[in-house]
């Protein structure tokens, strides 16, 4: 309600076309998505997104983050192959402002890796996770909860890929970062036990996939 009654005083006060009322589109965005309006959410960031294109062009922070939040929601959506073009363009910009170790460009590699895996395009889904967990590894060291995320995404992507040695390895990592930062009794530490389970019975470790 707040987010709807700011974006519509500022269209009132400002019209479309003002940085106020992309803001308010954007902040209107996030939480519809966190409502589950999927729908209603991917308009509010496509209107933010046109907003800030007119204003700002294409290289500018705030357009790389309407294109970043429109993928997150079409990837709610089961829109995967808009999300990973929507992504894409936020990497490309990100690329281009912020180079290579930034925590930005870092998130969509990751981004962009959880939806080259969900397209089933595996390779690359690969290449994309081990960009964004080099960088990560730089910026935050290895017991960070975005460097765990990294890694479980990895292995996935190898276990996918029927590397299910390098998958265990990564999903060990992913799970022994999430014991120290968070402890046992933890969504997360359930998740990479699950995880590291299905890839060990894959590799007919069963007793160690058991346990």
């Amino acid at each position: 309600e707040s987010a709807k009654r700011a974006l519509g005083i500022r269209l009132k006060l400002f019209g479309e076309d003002h940085p106020d009322t992309a803001n308010s589109y954007h902040l209107l965005g996030l939480t519809q998505r966190s409502l589950k309006e999927y729908t209603s959410a991917a308009e509010s960031a496509k209107g933010s997104l046109g907003i800030r294109l007119k204003l700002f062009g294409e290289d500018h922070p705030d357009t790389a983050n309407s294109f970043y939040e429109l993928g997150a929601t079409q990837l709610l959506l089961r829109e995967y192959t808009s999300a990973a073009e929507s992504v894409k363009r936020a990497l490309g910009i990100r690329l281009k402002l912020f180079g290579e170790d930034h925590p930005a460009t870092a998130n969509s590699y990751h981004s962009l890796g959880a939806t080259q895996h969900l397209l089933e395009d595996y390779t690359s889904a690969a290449q994309s996770a081990k960009r964004a967990l080099s960088i990560r590894e730089k910026l935050f060291g290895e017991n960070h909860q975005d460097t765990a995320n990294s890694y479980h995404l990895l292995g996935l992507t190898q276990h996918s890929l029927q590397d299910y040695t390098s998958a265990v390895e990564s999903k060990k990592r992913a799970l022994g970062i999430r014991l120290k930062l968070f402890g046992e009794d933890h969504l997360d530490s359930a998740n990479s036990y699950d995880s590291l389970g299905t890839t060990q019975h894959s590799l007919k470790e069963y007793t160690s996939a058991a346990e």
